[in-house]
Parts: C-alpha cells; structure tokens; sequence
C-alpha cells in the first residue's frame, strides 16, 4: 500500500472541475477539505496560497501538488482535483496542469510530509497512471487506481550512516 490511499476517498476527489485560476483552484480545494475532513476552507485555502508564493508547486507533465502546513490537525488530508481545462501556469515543463493533488500537513509533522511529497511526485512520473487519471470517468476509478499504485519500493530509502567509521 501507499501512503496517498488512506488519505483519499469518494468525497475528496473532485472530476471535471471549472476552475480558470489557481486562486479558484484552491477554494474549492479549500471547500472539500472543510467538507470531507473539517478543516476550514479559508485555513486550507491561506496554507495552500502561502505555500505556493514560495514557489511553483507544479510538478511537470500536468501535475501539480499544491501542499501547506496547517495547525490543529493531527493527521495529514489529501484532494484530488481534476480539471476540466487544463490551466496555464508556472509548471517546470511549461505544460498546462490538469492533475492536482492538495496535501495539507500538521504544523509539527516532518517526516510523513516528506515521504508523501515524495510518492505523491512519483505516482505523478508515472505516465500510464497519469493518462488513467486523466481518463477515469468517476471518483470510484479514481480510488481505485491510487489504492492500487505501488510506489518504487526504494523510494523511502534512507541509508544508515550512524555506522560508518568516523574520517580521521
């Protein structure tokens, strides 16, 4: 299992979303985080914004993953969001992004964050997943495709270098 799929479901994916502008993008985002997980849609919507003014959260290939740290949650949320347009904005390919996963994290929590970032990148590289994603007709295939994707398994590699012999 991956850590993107307990954090999805039928009520955190939105298809076909009419949105023209990030800043459009990220309230509705901001009103299913409030509907699905209760965390207020102008909380996630400023943790979202705020994070972004640091920096593109698109990611290539039209996928983006807009994420911001949020306090009073304990666990972290996740959105799924489609467009129905793709939207021009500042991506490294300078492909349009249609494929939107939104993470909003505990304040505190820094290693689950991480490690999310980094499968929801990977889900995001891979091409036959992307174009399913695109494709899926419900929030139903949706789910099922992340519930299904299995990450790289070296991708949360951490080598141990608490054993190495000290340079003298």
């Amino acid at each position: 299992m991956n850590l993107i799929a307990p954090l999805l479901t039928l009520e955190t994916i939105r298809l076909n979303l009419n949105v023209v502008s990030r800043k459009r993008l990220y309230e509705e985002a901001g009103l299913v985080f409030e509907s699905s997980v209760g965390i207020s849609h102008t909380d996630a919507f400023d943790a979202l914004f705020a994070r972004e003014k640091l920096g593109s959260t698109c990611v290539g290939s039209g996928c983006a993953i807009p994420h911001g740290r949020v306090s009073g949650i304990t666990e972290p949320a996740a959105v799924f969001l489609r467009a129905t347009t793709p939207l021009s904005l500042d991506a490294p390919d300078g492909r349009p992004v249609q494929l939107f996963l939104c993470l909003l994290i505990p304040d505190d929590d820094n290693e689950s964050y991480l490690k999310i970032l980094r499968e929801t990148a990977s889900l995001f590289s891979c091409k036959p997943l992307r174009n399913a994603l695109l494709q899926a007709t419900s929030e139903v295939e949706v789910c099922e495709l992340i519930h299904n994707w299995t990450p790289p398994s070296d991708l949360h590699y951490e080598p141990d270098f608490s054993s190495d012999d000290a340079m003298e």
